[in-house]
């Protein structure tokens, strides 16, 4: 059996019927032999919230190195020792682009509850974790005797109290409620954009952040119980190292001129867009100074 609290950190897991899922992208789950119908995925979580990320100008999913590095070396190392375990299944690691609707997967599989501001909240970690997701042609009740955990009787998926406090503090006014997220004016969605539209550079050079948003998950009713019984900060060492909460023209040509950019969330965007989010917040700066 494959601990997977011993030796990868993880603590929330569960497997989940491909058939219980939303397959988005099938041709994903084709390409690795997996069947959407009588195929299964393992889902888990990732938190990343770490109190030394706290304070900055950068999501905190992307104040460490880039999650997708750590899930590919992850990946890696776990597929082959599953294949060990289970000779002649298939399998395959999927993290964000992923063939299934995520969200809405893992609080059907029981690792959260399905916010109003469209994310998984895990009652242990809040909203601060990346889905991470492996995928077999086996059923979910191969998963047993691999990880020591059967699939759920029931797959509905819990909602959260609907309390409306990331309604009432979205700067954007972005969340609709009931998962629904108008991305033209989420403030992490407009810092990501490669062309700017009608009033979207003052958005951005008025907000906190140069890149992403926390502001959501920060309120959220979750986020301050897990803080408070000390679940919230992130176990693993990978999301506590090589930190950088504040970017600034001088430290983004630094990440450049060594190579590190291309490891950082941010990196998918480019250079570019980046360094138009910090200008534009030191124009705003700059006008109030003057």
């Amino acid at each position: 059996m494959l601990d997977l609290v011993s030796l990868y950190g993880i603590e929330a897991f569960a497997p989940i019927p491909l058939s219980e899922c939303t397959v988005s992208k099938p041709y994903l789950l084709g390409r690795a032999g997996i069947s959407a119908v009588s195929g299964s995925a393992l889902l888990f979580l990732l938190p990343y919230y770490t109190a030394g990320g706290e304070g900055g100008n950068v999501s905190m999913y992307a104040v460490a190195e880039d999650y997708h590095l750590y899930c590919a070396a992850l990946f890696e190392d776990i597929v082959p020792r599953l294949e060990g375990l289970l000779p002649g299944a298939k399998f395959a690691g999927f993290a964000d682009r992923s063939p299934i609707r995520e969200v809405k997967a893992a609080a059907k599989a029981g690792l959260g509850v399905m916010g109003e501001n469209g994310l998984l909240i895990s009652e242990k970690y809040s909203s601060f974790v990346f889905i991470g997701g492996i995928y077999t042609d086996a059923d979910a009740g191969a998963w047993e005797p691999l990880i020591g955990v059967p699939p759920r009787g029931s797959y509905e998926p819990g909602r959260c109290r609907g309390c409306g406090e990331c309604i009432r503090a979205c700067p954007g006014h972005a969340i609709l409620g009931g998962g629904r997220i108008d991305r033209e004016r989420c403030l992490s969605a407009v810092t990501q954009k490669k062309k700017l539209s009608d009033g979207d550079g003052d958005t951005v050079a008025g907000a906190e952040y140069v890149w992403g948003c926390d502001i959501c998950g920060l309120v959220c009713p979750y986020t301050k119980a897990a803080r408070a019984a000390g679940t919230l900060e992130t176990p693993l060492r990978y999301f506590k190292e090589k930190l950088i909460k504040t970017l600034d023209g001088d430290t983004l040509s630094d990440l450049v001129g060594t190579g590190d950019f291309g490891r950082r969330a941010y990196s998918w965007r480019g250079e570019e867009v980046v360094r138009r989010n910090l200008h534009l917040r030191e124009e705003k700066d700059n006008d109030i100074g003057s």
